[in-house]
Order: structure tokens, then sequence, then C-alpha cells
């Protein structure tokens, strides 16, 4: 097939560009190991941005306040589907414009199929990517709540899997929680990408 030249094609094309600033959503990573305040941490930073978030808590470990979704996971189609579901349903509810995603680790192990070989892992593969274009489609703010694994690491020994790389290249600011031998809690903040506030 031979290519046409330049001139041939239509030069008509208008460019869009993006508008970035104030009104761009939040997307945030909270991690950390258990008992560090991941999802206490997701709570204070939702008020003191007066954001208005619903709670989808994958491993029933949220003890704060906020709204939580009930939620039938006991099987990875149900998983699948239901988070789907719920992001549908909040995507025109005006009582909320955040979601959080509590137990991000947990719910990638839940979508792995009963699907032989290397076909439930690209089962999860898929069905993780449809389920963050939903979340992404929905027009709220989002934040990833995950462990210590949640971190994107690179080394000779070990290198994250896709998943992970995945969600960390959509967030926008990560936050580390971090327990101290004192027992105090801290908080590690990461910005990596800028929205031009």
């Amino acid at each position: 097939m031979a290519l046409k030249s330049k001139e041939s094609f239509n030069t008509s094309f208008e460019l869009k560009f993006k508008t970035r600033g104030s009104e761009d959503k939040k997307k945030i990573m909270i991690y950390g190991n258990d008992g560090t305040g991941k999802s206490t941490y997701a709570e204070k930073y939702c008020k003191e941005h007066d954001l208005h978030p619903i709670v989808i808590d994958v491993d029933d470990t949220n003890y704060t306040s906020l709204p939580i979704v009930e939620l039938d996971m006991s099987n990875d189609r149900k998983a699948y589907q239901m988070v789907k579901k719920v992001v549908e349903s909040i995507k025109d509810d005006e009582r909320f414009d955040t979601i959080i995603l509590d137990g991000v680790t947990s719910y990638l192990e839940m979508l792995v199929s009963k699907a032989n070989g290397l076909k439930k892992y690209s089962d999860r593969a898929e069905r993780f990517q449809d389920v963050l274009r939903c979340l992404q489609a929905s027009g709220k703010h989002l934040i990833f709540i995950g462990q210590a694994d949640m971190e994107v690491i690179y080394s000779d020994e070990y290198q994250s899997n896709k998943m992970v790389i995945k969600i960390n290249s959509i967030v926008n600011e990560k936050y580390h929680c971090i327990k101290t031998p004192k027992g105090e809690y801290k908080v590690e903040t990461v910005k990596f990408r800028s929205s031009g506030e």
C-alpha cells in the first residue's frame, strides 16, 4: 500500500487542547503498611479540601465516619460487576464529588478469575482496566488507598506489576503513611504531576 504524500492529507483538522487548572479532578494515591492511618488520612484530606466522598471499602477495614457502600464481592465476577455498578450509580449523584477505593491491593487480587492458566491474570488486567476507565469517566475526584506494595518499585531484583504502574501513572499526588517506632503517625507527600494551579 503506497503512502500518501504530506500535501494530500486534509490540513483543516483543528487541534483541541486540554485546559488544566483549578477545575481538574484530583487523583490521589495513599499507601502504607497496615495500621498506619491511610483511611483516617483520606478522611482528613477530604475535610481539608472540602471534598464529599463515598467509600468503596474492599477490605472492610475503613472505620472512618465517611459513607461506605455495602458490596457483595463474594467471587471475582461480583467484585468486578459490583464496583462498576457503584461507580455508574455515583456518577450522577451530586451528594458525592469523590470516590475512595479503599483496599485497591486486595481488589486487584479479587479480580483474578477462575479461568485456567494465565488467562485468569489477563482477565484481572482487563477487568481492572475497565474499572479504571469507569472511575476516570465518572467525573469525580479519585482516591486510591492501598498497601505499601502500591508504590512503584524498579530494581534489579523486582519491578512492580503493570496494574500498580497503571494506577500510579494516573494519580497526581501520592501520600505515604508511616507509623514511627514511637507510635507517631506521619505522612510523606510526593507530588509528581502538576495541575497548573
